[in-house]
């Protein structure tokens, strides 16, 4: 879940958005975080000195249980997902922290406990510490918005996992959080990415690139189209890098609309690249209750450093009814978003907004903390019903990030695949396949009439010694060893060295 100063913001109703949004809320699909409410009015007023925006969580929760008016119980932060494990969202659209969020699935009644048992096979424990790192070291820990998409992150490397093999293989499935390919394939996160691409509101697109001098394996195409509606292609990576890279990131360009045009960097596709998988998720929904965009306003917004900066707010001055509710420390509001499911309820998406309070007793970090290391955290402080709110504003925001995440797995355990994987499973002669980079971007857009956002995650793997390294010298200018051998057998068949290539 967000950190302190953290704010979450859910869109319950159930109603996608299949319309335009002006200036939408972009955003990667989040989990929901909604607390009870009651007691007298609540005074929700962001511009006090609650850096939520900075480490703000969008939750984003659907379900297909038709007559729930409300998610079924037990729902998850993005961040939340790695130690919440009762979440009930198995795969979130996106992750943030700032505006990042966690969360999507599709859960009916009698599922709940199976959806809490899958929550650890799902991707936030990588988003959290994939994401968390990336953030820290862009902007210092604090000072960077930040947001993921651990739906599409988890994805990316589940596909990658179902062409690996042996030791590369346990350990993709480790960093998954699952025990073995069959339990992965029978995740939340696996069945969401299958959803995804039939709701108003999102859409989930995925594809493989392939050099001509190599060929997929009939078991891994077959893994891509029947888990992901992947698209293979071939491409040449080996004499048209560049253009490779540009037909990959068309393609993610096309499937976001144009929000991420460059997932893959420059200098990211070699000609020693073999394979490039790719996907994109897209999400976009109205508020049930947009803001008025005549109401929003200028006002102090206060960031972690103390400071001050006039950030636009939505608001109403209207008395109304939203589902917000007060705890120890902080307030937490759940903004839902229709259904465009020509009244038959689809999925149930909203964002969620959690609030520390003014007076600094719970700093945004603690929260964040509280979200992701208490059981239940989410479950237990989900709002079920609405409250009288005296004052609402919530600060418009957009912004992307993005991170390449190869060291990070690697300090989190997965080595044997960026060193020397075994990938036969994905490839005719894919043991000597290595990944060269995991690139993720993903970003979000919050106005008054809703949230639009996307992700993206692209995989680049090369032939083992094909990655580029800074240039050698090798003036032999000095003494020096030399054998003649025999390269299939490894047999020496001379060995000696040379100390004065004069003398004879």
């Amino acid at each position: 879940m967000a950190r302190a100063g953290a704010a979450h913001v859910d869109g319950t109703e159930q109603d996608g958005a299949a319309n335009p949004l002006v200036g939408g809320e972009e955003q990667g699909a989040g989990q929901v975080l909604s607390f009870r409410s009651g007691g007298p009015p609540f005074e929700l007023a962001f511009a006090a000195p609650h850096p939520w925006a900075r480490r703000a969580e969008h939750v984003v929760q659907r379900h297909d249980a038709p007559g729930f008016a409300q998610p079924p119980p037990g729902a998850f932060s993005s961040w939340s997902w790695d130690r919440v494990h009762m979440a009930l969202a198995a795969g979130e659209p996106f992750s943030g922290r700032a505006v990042g969020c966690g969360g999507v699935r599709d859960v009916l009644p009698g599922d709940v406990a199976p959806a809490m048992a899958e929550a650890k096979v799902s991707c936030l424990p990588l988003a959290r510490e994939v994401g968390c790192r990336a953030a820290a070291a862009a902007g210092g820990g604090q000072g960077r918005n930040f947001i993921v998409s651990p739906l599409s992150f988890h994805a990316a490397l589940a596909l990658v996992a179902d062409g690996a093999r042996g030791k590369t293989q346990r350990e993709l499935l480790g960093f998954l959080g699952s025990p073995s390919l069959a339990e992965l394939h029978r995740s939340a996160t696996t069945r969401l990415v299958a959803r995804l691409r039939h709701l108003p509101q999102t859409s989930f697109a995925c594809g493989v690139w392939v050099d001509r001098g190599h060929a997929l394996t009939p078991e891994f195409m077959d893994a891509a189209s029947s888990r992901y509606a992947a698209v293979a292609e071939p491409a040449d990576f080996a004499t048209q890098p560049e253009q490779a890279r540009e037909r990959v990131n068309a393609f993610v360009s096309d499937a976001t609309k144009g929000l991420i045009r460059d997932v893959l960097p420059p200098n990211s596709v070699r000609s020693s690249t073999v394979v490039v998988l790719a996907n994109a998720v897209y999400f976009k929904g109205r508020w049930s209750l947009p803001f008025h965009p005549w109401a929003t306003f200028h006002a102090p917004f206060h960031p972690l450093d103390g400071g001050a900066v006039r950030a636009p707010f939505m608001t109403t001055d209207i008395p109304f009814e939203r589902h917000v509710a007060a705890f120890p420390g902080f307030t937490a509001l759940k903004l839902p978003y229709k259904n465009d499911g020509d009244g038959v309820p689809q999925a149930a998406f909203y964002m969620l907004l959690l609030l520390p309070d003014s007076n600094g007793a719970l700093k945004l970090a603690d929260l964040y903390d509280m979200a992701v290391t208490t059981p239940e955290f989410i479950k237990k402080h989900t709002p079920a019903a609405k409250s009288p709110v005296r004052r609402l504003m919530v600060p418009k925001f957009k912004f992307s990030f993005k991170f390449e995440a190869k060291s990070d797995m690697q300090k989190l355990g997965v080595t044997q695949a960026f060193l020397g994987g075994d990938f036969a499973g994905m490839v005719t002669g894919g043991d000597g396949l290595v990944i060269a980079g995991v690139y993720h971007q993903a970003t979000i857009e919050v106005d008054e009439l809703g949230t639009v956002a996307a992700a993206s995650t692209a995989v680049a793997m090369m032939q083992q010694g094909g990655r580029s390294r800074p240039p050698v010298d090798f003036v032999a200018d000095r003494p020096f060893l030399f054998a003649v051998v025999e390269e299939l057998t490894g047999a020496v068949l001379f060995l000696g060295h040379v100390v004065n290539p004069l003398a004879e």
